[in-house]
Order: structure tokens, then C-alpha cells, then sequence
């Protein structure tokens, strides 16, 4: 008798071992909406306890300094390969996709940042934006690896080499979306040719628009949470993070652009910095729903290794 319960409570010592919330019966053994709360308070617990706040005011201020490196570079990539028609349209593509109110302030700024001519403007933009948004990504993955309860053990090189990697890879892959966005109207001529009945012109830069958009926005959430963290990760516990993180952001740019545009009052505190300090705060929400997402998966791995030692 003694040497079970010693057995039991040993079992539960290790269960709750890291464990934030007070009572984690119910993110153990819970059921129907009490899991949901459980596995939700656990999260952001866990979120505050992993200094995400801070971690994600860096990624969202070195975001903010590699924007129009960033567009610039796309650009130049994109007209030195295709053309600047093309440049164009993507440039395009990358405002519309944006919630109108918070980039509105700086369509100006971006349509003098990609029109006025520049001499080797491609190894420029790539260093700027290389340097910049190297931080962001660096601070991704620390509030990746502090969410999963990771510690780093890849060499230095092999961080900055990754990084670089998904900067360079973020760029080639608008670079194909610029692409699309050309083949867009010749694609509705194709389908024409084909279906006789089919109207050319309903293929549009429009309709590519949001499957282009979104294929990139999940793409990248997987490799951040794949690539990033300092140990690989089962897919069954990294896609409902990933989940969660695509729709917030859905709901965040819904509401954020709503609140801009009928509340904010940015103009009477910032002045001329108004959009700015708008984006900014976005970046920041935005940063920190994809460390929430990694601190979601955690909860919820917690919960199966608990239900996994009960049996």
C-alpha cells in the first residue's frame, strides 16, 4: 500500500513539475470548456513568465526598422529578374494585404522609397534588411524555444546562417507571388482557350490575392515553429499553435483596423509618427500571438504527458 501511493505521488510530482497554474487538475483531467480555460490560463501564464511582452516589443521594432529595407529589396530582387512592371504589382500586392488604416500613413513613404532610382540598391536592401530583421527573427526564436522549454545549443553560425536563410526565403518567395501576379490576367486567356464559356476577365490580381497571401502567412508560421525552436517538433504539436496563431491574426488585423480608423487617437498624441506608432503596436500584438502560439502548444503537451503518466 505504502509503496503504491509512494508510486502515486511521485507520479504527480512529476506531473506538475513546471507546471504555472495553481490547480492543474483540470488541464490534466479536465473536460469540455474547462479544458479550453485551463489549457488558455496555463498559456498565459506561462507568457508572462517567459518575458514574451519584452521579447515581443524586439521583434516588433526590428520588423518595423526592416519594412522598407525589406520593400525595397523584394523590388529590386523581382525587376532584376522580371521586370519592374512587376515590382510594381507586388509592391501593390504587399498594401493591399495590410489593414488599409495602418498602412494608409505610409503609402507615401513607400511609393518614394520604391520609385526614386538607386545604384546597387539590391546588395543594399539585402544588407539592411538582412541586419535588421536577423534581431526579429532572433527574438522568434527565443520566445520559441523559452514557449516550448527549449535551451539553445546550435552554434552561433548556425543561428545567423538559419536566419539569414529565412529572411533571404521570405523575399524569393514574394518573388513568386510577383510572378503570379503577372501570369494572373494570361491565366484567365489560358483558361479561355480552354473553356470556351470561361470569362477571362474574372481572373484577377484580386482573386490570387488572399490564397497567395494566405499560403504565405501559414508557410512561414510552420517553418518558425519548425525551424526555429532549438530541438524538432512533431507536427501534432505544433499545428495548433499554428492554427490559433492564423486566426488571431485574422481577428487582430479585423479589429486593430476597425479601432485605427473609428477610435485611434494616435494623430493628437504622435503627430506626423502616427501611422508609425500604429504599425508598431501591431507588430507588437502580432509578435506576440505568434510567442502565444508556441506557449499554447506547451500547455497543451503538458496536458498529454499528464493524461499519458495517469495511465
Amino acid at each position: 500500500m505504502n509503496a503504491k501511493s509512494s508510486q502515486h505521488s511521485g507520479r504527480e510530482i512529476v506531473m506538475t513539475h513546471g507546471v504555472l497554474s495553481e490547480n492543474p487538475e483540470v488541464l490534466f483531467y479536465g473536460k469540455g470548456w474547462r479544458v479550453v480555460r485551463a489549457v488558455l490560463q496555463e498559456a498565459m501564464l506561462r507568457l508572462w513568465n517567459d518575458d514574451a511582452f519584452g521579447l515581443a516589443g524586439n521583434v516588433a521594432f526590428r520588423a518595423l526598422l526592416a519594412l522598407f529595407p525589406f520593400l525595397i529589396f523584394t523590388s529590386a530582387m523581382t525587376a532584376f529578374i522580371g521586370d519592374r512592371a512587376m515590382a510594381d504589382h507586388l509592391v501593390d500586392f504587399l498594401i493591399a494585404i495590410i489593414p488599409s488604416p495602418l498602412i494608409e500613413p505610409l503609402v507615401s513613404e513607400v511609393e518614394k522609397v520604391m520609385t526614386v532610382p538607386r545604384g546597387g540598391v539590391l546588395s543594399i536592401g539585402i544588407l539592411l534588411t538582412i541586419w535588421f530583421a536577423v534581431g526579429g527573427v532572433d527574438g522568434v526564436r527565443v520566445g520559441l524555444n523559452r514557449a516550448y522549454g527549449l535551451h539553445e545549443t546550435r552554434s552561433v553560425v548556425v543561428l545567423y546562417g538559419l536566419q539569414i536563410a529565412m529572411v533571404i526565403l521570405a523575399s524569393l518567395a514574394l518573388v513568386i507571388v510577383g510572378y503570379l501576379l503577372v501570369l494572373a490576367p494570361r491565366a484567365g486567356s489560358w483558361m479561355h482557350a480552354l473553356i470556351p464559356g470561361f470569362d477571362p476577365a474574372s481572373v484577377t490580381v484580386r482573386l490570387i490575392r488572399f490564397p497567395a497571401s494566405a499560403t504565405i502567412f501559414v508557410v512561414a508560421l510552420f517553418a518558425a515553429h519548425v525551424l526555429l525552436p532549438a530541438r524538432r517538433t512533431r507536427f501534432s504539436n505544433i499545428w495548433p499553435g499554428v492554427v490559433f496563431t492564423a486566426v488571431a491574426w485574422t481577428f487582430l488585423a479585423t479589429a486593430f483596423a476597425f479601432y485605427v480608423g473609428s477610435f485611434g487617437t494616435y494623430a493628437s498624441y504622435y503627430a506626423g509618427m502616427a501611422g508609425i506608432i500604429a504599425a508598431l503596436y501591431f507588430m507588437y500584438l502580432a509578435a506576440l500571438l505568434l510567442i502565444f502560439g508556441g506557449e499554447l502548444n506547451r500547455a497543451l503537451r503538458i496536458r498529454r504527458l499528464a493524461r499519458a503518466l495517469a495511465n
